[in-house]
C-alpha cells in the first residue's frame, strides 16, 4: 500500500459558493471552537520552542505569494466530513458531533482526530459531493490524537487521496491551509446533520502561518489535566505539535493543515475560541499519524519506544501546575533520574534514581524535553549509549528501547 500519492484537480460542487466562502473565511478568519471544547489554551514558552512572532507571521502572510483557490482546488475532494455513529443504545444509530478528515489511499482508508472517530465503531462519511459512505473504526491512538477509519465499501474511482508530507521539516514561518466541515455539536436543539443545510457550505478553507513548533510538555500535561489530576490519555506521546495562526473553525478538528504544496503537514486538533486564543491553534504533526498507520496495517499494532526513565518530572508531579513549578524551581540543571520503571530497560541496565546524565550517545544531554523527543523518535531495540555520573562514579551503561507496555500510561521514555 502506497500512502503517498500524486496530487489530482478535484472539480467543484456549488463551485461559487465554495470559492466565495473559502475567500471569505480567509479574509476575516471566522473564529470558532472546535468540537472538542473542554482542552485547555496551550501553554507558551518560547524559550523552549522554534517560534515566531505575530508581526512577523503577518509580514510573511503579506509578502509570500500563493494561488490559494489552485491550491483549494488542488486538495479539496480528499478531505471529508466524519460523523460518528452511536450504536450502543437498542434504539437506532443516532449521529453524533461532526468532525473532518481525509482520504490517504485508494482502499478506503482514513485519517481524523481520535476524540473525533476514535470513540465510535462506525461512522458516517459524507464525501465532497455529498455522497454518503459508512466506515468502520480500524485502529486508535489516543496518545497520538489519531485514529485510522476504513470504508466498508470503497469505491476507488471516487476517491481522491491527498498526499503526506513531511512534518519534520516544517518550520515556524511557513504558509498553512486549513480544510474540514464545519459543523459542530455545540448548542442545543440544533439539527447539524447536514453541514450543507445549516451553514450553506459543506467545508471551510483558511490560511495562515505556521508560528511556533511545541517541544516543550505544557501542552501535554494540560490536556492531560483534569481538575487537579493527569488522565494520562491525549497526545501523551507527541513528540512536538504546531502551534498555528491559521483560524480552525468548529468541526476542523481531524482535518488536514496542508503546506503550499498541497501535502498535509498536521492533524488540525485545538482550536481557541477568542481571538488571542486563535493565534495558538494547535495540530498534530503528520508523521506521527503515518508512524501509526504503516505499523498497524504492516502488523497489527503500533509500539512507543521507551527505556522506562523517569527524566522530566518524578511520578509524583501529577497536574500541570506542578510540572510548571518544578521545572522552573526544583529541577536541577543537566539530565538526571528522578526514577527508574521496574522491570523497564533502564532497571535491568541498573540505572537508579537520583543517577545524572553527562552524555547520550556521546553528545551533550540535551534538555530532558528533548531527550524525550529521542527516545520517541528511536526505532524499537535503538541503543542509547548513557554516560552516568553517581556519586563520585563515572561509568557507562547501554541501554535499548523496547515497546512501552500499555499498562504504562505516563511521561516515563
Amino acid at each position: 500500500m502506497t500512502l503517498i500519492v500524486g496530487t489530482l484537480k478535484p472539480n467543484l460542487i456549488k463551485e461559487d459558493m465554495m470559492k466565495l466562502n473559502a475567500i471569505a473565511l480567509m479574509a476575516v478568519s471566522v473564529i470558532l471552537g472546535l468540537a472538542f471544547s473542554l482542552w485547555p489554551v496551550a501553554a507558551q514558552d518560547e524559550s523552549s520552542e522554534e517560534s515566531i512572532s505575530p508581526q512577523e507571521a503577518q509580514i510573511i502572510l503579506r509578502e509570500t505569494p500563493v494561488n490559494v483557490p489552485e491550491l483549494i482546488e488542488k486538495v479539496k475532494r480528499g478531505v471529508v466530513v466524519i460523523q460518528p455513529i452511536d450504536v450502543s443504545s437498542i434504539a437506532a444509530a443516532e449521529l453524533q458531533s461532526i468532525g473532518s478528515g481525509f482520504v490517504i489511499d485508494k482502499q478506503g482508508h482514513i485519517i481524523t482526530n481520535h476524540h473525533v472517530g476514535g470513540e465510535a465503531s462506525v461512522a458516517d462519511i459524507i464525501f465532497w459531493d455529498g455522497t454518503h459512505e459508512r466506515a468502520s473504526l480500524v485502529a486508535t491512538a489516543p496518545y497520538y490524537e489519531v485514529a485510522l477509519l476504513k470504508l466498508d465499501d470503497p469505491d476507488p474511482a471516487k476517491l481522491f487521496p491527498v498526499t503526506l508530507g513531511d512534518s519534520d521539516t516544517v518550520k515556524p514561518g511557513d504558509l498553512a491551509l486549513a480544510m474540514g466541515s464545519p459543523g459542530s455539536a455545540e448548542g442545543e436543539n440544533i439539527d447539524r446533520s447536514d453541514p450543507m443545510e445549516y451553514w450553506g457550505l459543506r467545508s471551510t478553507a483558511t490560511m495562515r502561518v505556521i508560528t511556533g513548533r511545541h517541544t516543550d510538555l505544557k501542552f501535554e500535561v494540560r490536556w492531560n489535566t483534569y481538575g487537579r489530576r493527569m488522565s494520562l490519555k491525549y497526545a501523551l506521546y507527541l513528540p512536538y505539535v504546531f502551534r498555528t495562526q491559521v483560524p480552525l473553525n468548529a468541526g476542523n478538528s481531524g482535518g488536514p493543515l496542508f503546506n503550499r504544496q498541497g501535502e498535509v503537514i498536521a492533524i488540525n486538533t485545538w482550536a481557541g475560541f477568542s481571538p488571542a486564543a486563535q493565534q495558538s491553534n494547535l495540530g498534530v504533526p503528520i508523521n506521527c499519524a503515518k508512524d501509526f498507520v504503516v505499523q498497524v496495517l504492516e502488523h497489527g499494532r503500533h509500539d512507543i519506544p521507551w527505556l522506562g526513565l523517569h527524566c522530566i518530572f518524578p511520578p509524583n508531579v501529577n497536574n500541570a501546575e506542578a510540572y510548571v513549578e518544578f521545572v522552573e524551581t526544583q529541577r536541577p540543571e543537566g539530565l538526571w533520574v528522578f526514577d527508574v520503571a521496574p522491570e523497564s530497560p533502564a532497571e535491568m541496565a541498573g540505572l537508579r534514581k537520583g543517577d545524572q546524565i553527562l552524555m547520550v550517545n556521546e553528545g551533550v544531554p540535551p534538555r530532558p524535553e528533548d531527550f524525550r523527543v529521542m527516545v520517541l523518535s528511536a526505532d524499537i531495540g535503538e541503543e542509547f549509549a548513557l554516560s552516568i555520573r553517581r556519586g563520585r562514579r563515572e561509568f557507562t551503561v547501554h541501554v535499548y528501547t523496547v515497546p512501552k507496555p500499555t499498562y504504562v500510561p505516563d511521561f516515563s521514555v
